[in-house]
C-alpha cells in the first residue's frame, strides 16, 4: 500500500479526480484516497517538493519535483494547490484606516480590488523578511505583499504609517 512509502517519484503515479471532483492518487495499479497535496514550509521553492495526505491529514507521500508530473496531473495538482492556497497578492494600497482599534484595508491585488479588516497588527500582519509581509483579515483570508520595493511609494508610505 503507498501509505507506507515517503517519497513519490512523479513519473510512477497520476492524479485523477471522481465525479465530486475529489482528487484521488493511483499508484502502481492502485488509488488512494481522496486525497489533499499541500507544499511544505518555507514556500520559497513552491515548484520543488509536494506532500500527500488523506483526508485525515495523514502523510502518505512527498513527491519531488512535482512539476515532473504528467500534464494533466499536473493541472489537477495545480488547481487544488490554487484552491487551497488563495493568497493574493497587493499590487498598491488605496488605504487604510484605524477605527476603534480595527484597520479597515482597501487594496487592489492581483485578483482585483479588495476590502478587509485587520483585528490585530501583532498578530495578523506577519513579517516573514523585513520586505515580506502577509496579512490576515478578520475572516482568515491572507493577502501577501512579497516585496516593498515593488509597492509604489504611495502605497510604501500608507503601510508605513500604519503598520
Amino acid at each position: 500500500m503507498l501509505t507506507k512509502r515517503r517519497t513519490i517519484e512523479p513519473q510512477d503515479i497520476e492524479f485523477k479526480k471522481d465525479e465530486h471532483e475529489r482528487l484521488f492518487l493511483e499508484y502502481e495499479e492502485q488509488t488512494e484516497g481522496p486525497v489533499r497535496v499541500k507544499q511544505p514550509f518555507p514556500l520559497s521553492h513552491p515548484d520543488s517538493f509536494l506532500v500527500v495526505e488523506n483526508m485525515e491529514g495523514e502523510f502518505i507521500g512527498l513527491i519531488k519535483k512535482f512539476k515532473d508530473l504528467d500534464r494533466d496531473s499536473r493541472q489537477l495538482v495545480e488547481e487544488s494547490l490554487e484552491y487551497s492556497y488563495f493568497l493574493p497578492k497587493v499590487v498598491a494600497i488605496e488605504e487604510i484606516k484605524e477605527h476603534f482599534g480595527l484597520q479597515f484595508w482597501r487594496v487592489q491585488t492581483d485578483r482585483g480590488p479588495r476590502s478587509f479588516e485587520v483585528k490585530s497588527r501583532k498578530r495578523d500582519i506577519r513579517w516573514l523578511t523585513d520586505r515580506h509581509i502577509i496579512v490576515q483579515d478578520a475572516d482568515g483570508n491572507k493577502y501577501e505583499i512579497p516585496d516593498l520595493d515593488e509597492l509604489d511609494p504611495e502605497s510604501v508610505g500608507k503601510l508605513e504609517m500604519e503598520v
